[in-house]
């Protein structure tokens, strides 16, 4: 069973990108598939919407492992020389914003 769902963005996301963001999930252990989009992108800056499925919400070390991998995600974008994500937010069951990662300033 999933515990993280990440929101398709088909102006954003194409079929490549998005195994590649699996697949980094992947690496620090976290199963993660992809969901049907909740919101419209349409600004120039976008963010990625991500779902936590597990009741209880993540640990402290968790979210650091996120960040890590939301980093490599934005690196994935840029490496491929398309605009990354502008932030990341890590939704709750319930829909609210649990954390939001931003890229460190280069």
């Amino acid at each position: 069973m999933a515990e993280i769902l990440v929101e398709e963005n088909f102006v954003r996301i194409d079929g490549d990108d998005m195994n590649a963001l699996l697949n980094i999930l992947d690496a620090v252990d976290l199963e993660a598939e992809p969901t049907a989009p909740r919101d419209n992108d349409t600004g120039v800056r976008w963010q990625l919407a991500v779902h936590w499925l597990p009741s209880a919400p993540p640990s402290a070390e968790r979210l650091t492992t996120l960040a890590g991998a939301f980093a490599e995600i934005h690196a994935h974008f840029v490496l491929e020389g398309k605009v990354p994500p502008a932030r990341v937010i890590l939704y709750g069951r319930e829909s609210e914003a649990i954390h939001i990662f931003e890229p460190e300033a280069a």
